[in-house]
């Protein structure tokens, strides 16, 4: 017997649009497929979609939610069934076994695949200092570090360049090629890159980038494009990427849905030298949280923020008109949220609304609805090695059903709106199986993710 079948439902993933209607669950797999109005096989729950779009459960390639529930279930309320954390070179564990453990024993409310970041190995290594390349000694000790964490269950390895821009490429090099070392014999081994913000052509990152693929022969994602490379400099990276791909380097890449990017305000990334430097405009720096959260800034806030609060957050957009769609349009650019904790009112809405907004603005203009579930689930499983994305019998039942018609974000920009306010048209998420959001509700102390 079925623990779940679903019925009426228009069924599509990242391969095609199903002719089937009707889809059945048993334990945490997809076991049946098949049509309304013919023999079905009895369950124990039955659920009418009414003509809703079943999808793969979305896999967010680039997140910070680590532990946080309150994050992940912004996720979850977007139709995220699992998330890559640990990005940009920040990881609040090293030790992966006590994550591990830790996970399992709270429960968490989607799966999670958690890399070791650099900028965190930097600071366990005794290099505090954005601006200074780690010693001999320093990279020894990164290295033993990265090679017990493969060996406990990291997915990866992280590097946020921007955040240390005193790294010289040789240290990434030795890092990188440690982690290709430590992770084959179990998968294809996995880096993403925050990139360094070199200025506003922004041309050297992106060789730099790819040059970290080509030496290691490791799976390397670009992180969230349109916030390292904007206009003109983002055409040349999405030509870089797609040439190096079609010569066999294993490389990838993921973008948000907005071009305005937030971060932590002490980083290097809104140092005030450098950012004369890039030319940016200081009045144009919106607080993401903190006493002035939703204003934009003077020269004067800026400095006491950076002074005071440092771990509040600033907003910037250097963004060009049509950028976002420029990112996509390169085959295979996935959709990621850059989604982090946040308190009420405060933050980024791409923690709360990314993926309602790429298929309400995306899919059926640029993308199928087959396209939109490819790029949202299907590449990122590939570049994961997961087996998700598919709905076929087999696969692990991560699912997600949305009204398309009524599905949008309602998350905007601090001092505009509310930037984690959840999204309408998410009927039904299913997480290994188990229903763990239902009619715009989270179902309450179910907690069925698993680390990947």
């Amino acid at each position: 017997m079925l623990d779940t079948l679903i019925l009426n439902a228009r069924i599509a993933d990242g391969i095609s649009e199903k002719e089937e209607d009707s889809l059945g669950i048993q334990g945490d797999k997809i076991v049946f497929l098949g049509k309304s109005g013919a023999a079905l096989p009895p369950a124990r729950c039955t659920l009418d979609a009414h003509g809703a779009a079943l999808l793969p459960g979305i896999i967010d390639i680039h997140a910070h939610s680590d532990s946080n529930r309150d994050c992940a279930e912004k996720l979850l309320a977007q139709g995220v069934t699992s998330v890559v954390s640990g990005n940009c070179g920040l990881s609040p564990e090293l030790d992966f076994a006590a994550f591990r453990a830790r996970f399992e024993q709270q429960g968490y409310p989607v799966n999670q695949a958690e890399q070791i970041g650099h900028s965190s190995l930097r600071f366990a290594a005794g290099n505090g200092n954005f601006y200074k390349a780690s010693s001999p000694e320093q990279i020894a000790a990164m290295q033993t570090l990265i090679e017990k964490a493969f060996d406990e269950g990291a997915a990866g390895l992280s590097f946020g360049l921007e955040y240390d821009p005193g790294a010289p490429f040789e240290e990434a090099l030795s890092l990188a090629q440690t982690a290709a070392r430590a992770s084959k014999h179990k998968r294809t081994p996995f880096i993403s890159i925050h990139a360094r913000k070199v200025d506003r052509d922004n041309d050297d990152s992106i060789l730099e980038a790819i040059a970290l693929a080509e030496h290691t022969g490791a799976r390397v994602v670009i992180s969230h494009l349109v916030y390292m490379w904007n206009g003109d400099s983002l055409k040349r990276a999405l030509d870089r990427i797609d040439a190096a791909r079609r010569r066999g380097v294993d490389i990838w890449a993921d973008s948000g849905m907005w071009t305005a990017y937030c971060t932590t305000a002490g980083s290097a990334v809104f140092d005030e030298d450098e950012f004369r430097r890039k030319g940016y405009d200081f009045n144009k720096v919106r607080a993401a949280s903190g006493k002035y959260a939703g204003q934009f800034l003077n020269l004067e806030k800026y400095r006491e923020v950076r002074r005071t609060s440092p771990k509040d957050g600033f907003i910037y957009d250097p963004g060009c008109p049509g950028d976002v769609r420029n990112a996509l349009s390169l085959p295979d650019v996935m959709v990621s949220t850059d989604a982090a904790p946040a308190l009420p009112g405060q933050g980024h809405p791409q923690n709360a609304g990314t993926y309602p907004y790429f298929f309400r603005v995306f899919s059926g203009s640029l993308f199928t609805l087959t396209e939109a579930a490819r790029r949202t689930s299907l590449v990122p499983a590939l570049a994961l090695n997961l087996n998700k994305g598919r709905i076929a019998p087999g696969a692990d039942a991560d699912i997600a059903l949305f009204d398309l018609p009524r599905l949008r974000e309602k998350a905007d920009f601090p001092g505009t709106g509310d930037p984690n306010a959840l999204p309408e048209g998410v009927l039904h998420v299913f997480v290994n199986g188990v229903l763990s959001w239902t009619c715009g509700k989270r179902v309450q102390d179910v907690y069925a993710g698993r680390m990947l």
